[in-house]
């Protein structure tokens, strides 16, 4: 049963590898027709969707038809949204409670996770094992440097890819449980060791380990450089690839990892809602969609579309996968820019450029008067051009002033002046000239909560007063 497993795993992930590669049209038809049968089992089966969804017709029916969800209406009609009648919100949170449950299926059948409720109410995932066997037969076939061919699934049948994936603290979130639920087939192809931040031996067990991939979030990656750079850990040469799952990485400490660490640094985009969203791309450093099982639409406040090349406001996610918990034309407040042209590998997926953050992640500025959201990109664009900064964090206490701490690469000298002269000139440009700026160079830049996300903008008063 188990050699089963693994050959349907890895005829699985052959098959998604040469959609990666078919045509626009092609692929277009797949997400349509799967979209099509989504809605329908949804009209079918959710009491609460088959009312949402009662005027469309599921043989015409376009993308754009269909009305927008958010996280609120979901967990507000949680036990109505869902497809089977035997998951219960006040069941799933008992389920929750209890530690020991990590790992295992609610009855017998479904993967339960929830997100950290950083942007207010935590959000009750139910999914199916079956999900979890697309998401890590996607990883295999479009989320490796080597290309997957019959031969490389061979070899990696004798020689399993040693995975290290850091997670910021153990518990049900999205991206640490998974790997609590891989598939049999796929364990014969990747050897997991999984470890949280909090870890008092997390150096040592990964020297032993020698992964030959590391995933993890931008703000670990930071911790392990650190540690690279004090010689504290050694991954000797046998990393391929490190994966950044979480957070943005800018420019200059991916170049500097990519040096250290003596492998590519890519980026994952993903969430709780959709954890196979994209694959990272050794050619242009953006993220491929894996658009024949996700559809990521970039849009403004009002829901239309944006240009490629342009920021949006948020973004519409569908995940045509699952079918227990439909999320379609789901709100997500991330900032996304798609690339304005085709990327120059092979594959044919559309292509995101840049991840700028969430669009609750604001400071603010005074234009003629009044109080103006200022997306975070404009300082970073100014810090970027210094390579030599890891982090920084923006602290606004009061409207007039801004506070920017930096953390340097390692042991580079950072000129604090001459980093709040690009700050302020790049706030000029956009019409900000209102703003005291203040920049501090630092040792060291972490989360003030241990095991939460570094927030890189604290704004420590009301806006709207």
């Amino acid at each position: 049963m188990e050699l089963w497993e693994t050959l349907r795993f890895g005829a699985r992930a052959l098959l998604l590898k040469s959609m990666s590669t078919a045509s626009p049209e092609r692929i277009a038809h797949k997400q349509l027709s799967r979209l099509r049968r989504l809605v329908a089992h949804a009209k079918e089966n959710s009491p609460y969707l088959a009312e949402k969804y009662a005027g469309v017709d599921l043989d015409t029916c376009q993308l754009e038809d269909l009305p927008t969800c958010d996280k609120s209406e979901v967990m507000e009609n949680f036990d109505r949204w869902l497809t089977v009648d035997d998951v219960k919100q006040d069941e799933v949170e008992a389920f929750f409670d209890n530690d020991a449950n990590l790992g295992k299926l609610f009855k017998d059948r479904y993967v339960l996770s929830h997100t950290s409720g950083s942007t207010g109410q935590p959000l009750l995932l139910v999914k199916s094992p079956i999900d979890f066997e697309l998401m890590f037969a996607l990883q295999a076939a479009r989320g490796h440097r080597t290309s997957l061919d019959l031969k490389e699934m061979i070899t990696r049948f004798t020689e399993p890819v040693r995975l290290a994936a850091v997670t910021l603290k153990p518990g049900f979130f999205p991206s640490g449980s998974a790997f609590q639920y891989m598939p049999d087939g796929v364990r014969n192809f990747i050897d997991v060791l999984q470890l949280s931040l909090n870890d008092e031996n997390l150096i040592a067990r990964l020297e032993e380990f020698q992964p030959t991939h590391l995933t993890t979030y931008a703000s670990i990656l930071h911790e392990l450089a650190r540690a690279v750079e004090s010689g504290e850990l050694d991954f000797g040469d046998h990393l391929e690839q490190v994966v950044n799952i979480s957070e943005k990485l800018m420019a200059g400490p991916r170049k500097r990892y990519q040096e250290l660490f003596g492998a590519p640094v890519l980026d994952d985009y993903g969430m709780g809602e959709c954890l196979f969203l994209t694959s990272g791309c050794m050619t242009s450093r953006g993220m491929h969609v894996n658009s024949d099982w996700a559809i990521l639409e970039v849009v403004d406040d009002d829901n239309r579309p944006v240009p490629s090349g342009e920021r949006g406001s948020k973004i519409l996610l569908t995940n045509l996968a699952n079918r227990i918990q439909p999320f379609i034309r789901y709100e997500v407040g991330d900032i996304v820019v798609m690339a304005s042209e085709h990327c120059d590998c092979e594959v044919t997926l559309p292509l995101i450029a840049e991840i700028e953050g969430r669009n609750s992640e604001l400071f603010y500025a005074k234009v003629d008067g009044q109080l103006r959201p200022v997306h975070p990109a404009i300082v970073e664009q100014a810090i970027g051009q210094t390579m030599e900064v890891r982090e920084y964090q923006i602290v606004q206490d009061e409207p007039e002033r801004l506070q920017v701490k930096i953390e340097p690469i390692g042991s580079a000298a950072l000129d604090a002046d001459q980093v709040r002269q690009e700050v302020l000139e790049e706030l000029k440009g956009e019409g900000f000239n209102e703003l005291d700026v203040q920049v501090e160079v630092v040792d060291r830049l972490v989360s003030d909560d241990q095991g939460s996300k570094f927030k890189r903008v604290i704004t420590n008063f009301e806006p709207d007063q």
